[in-house]
């Protein structure tokens, strides 16, 4: 039972090409309607040869009974010896009779039947009939045709005429041979002409399956190169369009990522109804890198140099922020906005918001150290990270929106950013409590600083570094970046 299972399955597994299963459908039409027509053929000629065999046999049957006529009446026998003898010379006759009215065999030459069936029932002697037997000692089916020897209304006796069957054997065997050599020269010709016509058929269909297979992996320009002006070809340009659909839907995903988060792109545009003003509280962190001395900077370099200065750093933390799990929310003028736990849940956002943040720092040191010796202005960056619950989602106008994160979190983290100094990082005392943080970071300094909408001093530190054994991995990651971004 469990091999008979197995095989089930392997023949349902089975995968035959369509080529294949349309040649085997022509092969199995064509064979069966030439096997169908031959047989047709082989019984329509068997039926014709014993047709002009039974028409042969009875005009020579006849023409002996009008031979042997005038010798019964003049009792020839000697005559009838003759007539019989020289009838069995024939080539196609293998033995005669002259048979009395009673049944006595009057003369014979040849092989005859032992027992001879003559007409008896009223109307039987008017036409001559056949009689089919098997001769035991040659071994040979033979038939024999009777017909009445008559004198105006008076039956004198009956001629038989007998012939191999033979002929009609050989003649039939002929006609098989004819059939079946025919048959299996249309199968050949069906056989190689269905694969044939098979295989140009699969053809399309296997551009189709290659090309699905390339949009299936993310290949979108694919396009199938093959003309065709059937049906398979219409299929074709619709996948073609299809590919050109995708390959716009995939460029507008692209761009539109990189004005709001990839992910929430991706949840947008895959159900654009569900895009609604609001958001819900979540817990995260928020980290704000701004440039320290921008205003002044701006003032020594056109807005052209200050536009590429901003997008090679603004380039350099997009790329580190993404490997250490971050999102960046927006780029406010000189400053940017990195989240981490938003939109993607993240239970160790507050520890990857702290390591991205000396990540950054070393990161714009070994930047500034290039920029310095080929004698470039370097920068600066203040840096403020903070944690807890925020509101995050679609803010704006039904016309304009924009996804974002707010609250007291939020604003706090901004407002920290702005006391630190240039290279340093400063954060909260709530942010350094949470879970993986004080095992993983370097503090450097305490301090309580009056920040502008607070009604208590609140409590921040500074971040030096991280522990000794993730600094290895950190610089890792920091020449990967420089080495992509030098690449790309």
């Amino acid at each position: 039972m469990a091999n008979a299972n197995i095989l089930t399955r392997t023949w349902r597994n089975l995968r035959i090409p369509i080529g294949y299963k349309l040649a085997i459908a022509i092969t199995l039409l064509i064979t069966s309607a030439m096997l169908l027509l031959g047989m047709l053929l082989i019984d329509r000629q068997g039926a014709l040869l014993r047709a002009d065999t039974t028409r042969f046999g009875s005009t020579v049957a006849s023409q002996v009974a009008d031979a042997a006529k005038e010798l019964i009446l003049a009792k020839d026998e000697l005559g009838l010896k003759v007539l019989v003898s020289n009838l069995a010379r024939n080539e196609n006759i293998v033995g005669t009779a002259i048979i009395s009215a009673g049944g006595e065999l009057l003369s014979s030459s040849g092989l005859v039947p032992a027992e001879i069936d003559l007409p008896r029932a009223e109307g039987e002697e008017e036409r001559p009939h056949e009689l089919e037997w098997y001769e035991p000692r040659q071994k040979r089916y033979l038939i024999s045709f009777v017909a009445p020897i008559r004198f105006q209304d008076v039956v004198l006796g009956y001629s038989l005429a007998t012939f191999s069957r033979q002929i009609l054997v050989q003649s039939r065997q002929e006609s098989v041979r004819m059939v079946v050599t025919l048959t299996l020269a249309m199968i050949l010709l069906g056989v190689a002409g269905s694969f044939l016509l098979g295989r140009r058929i699969a053809r399309p269909v296997r551009q189709l399956i290659e090309a699905s297979q390339e949009i299936g992996s993310g290949n979108y320009e694919y396009r199938i190169k093959e003309q065709r002006n059937d049906e398979l070809g219409q299929l074709m340009r619709s996948f073609n369009n299809m590919a050109k659909e995708l390959q716009q839907k995939e460029r507008v995903e692209q761009t539109f990522s990189r004005f709001v988060p990839e992910n929430v792109a991706r949840s947008m545009l895959s159900d654009p109804d569900q895009v609604k003003l609001g958001g819900e509280m979540v817990s995260g962190s928020v980290l704000f890198a701004d440039i320290v001395g921008y205003t002044s900077l701006a003032e020594k370099l056109s807005a052209a140099e200050i536009a590429e200065l901003l997008n090679d750093y603004f380039g350099y933390i997009s790329d580190a922020a993404r490997m250490c799990g971050g999102t960046v929310d927006k780029y406010m003028g000189d400053c940017a906005m990195i989240l981490f736990g938003v939109p993607e849940p993240d239970p160790k956002h507050a520890f990857h918001a702290l390591y991205f943040a000396v990540l950054l720092k070393n990161l714009i040191e070994r930047l500034n150290t290039q920029r310095l010796w080929t004698g470039k202005i370097p920068l600066q960056f203040s840096i403020g990270v903070n944690c807890g619950p925020m509101q995050a989602g679609t803010m704006g106008s039904s016309n304009r929106m924009q996804y974002t994160v707010l609250g007291d979190t939020v604003n706090l983290a901004s407002r920290l950013s702005g006391i630190a100094g240039g290279g340093e990082i400063i954060i909260t005392e709530h942010m350094l409590q949470q879970e993986g943080v004080s095992d993983n970071i370097e503090i450097g300094g305490y301090q309580t600083v009056t920040i502008r909408g607070k009604d208590r001093p609140v409590a921040t530190y500074r971040v030096d570094d991280v522990v000794a054994l993730l600094h290895r991995h950190m610089y890792q990651q920091i020449d990967t970046l420089l080495t992509r971004r030098r690449a790309g």
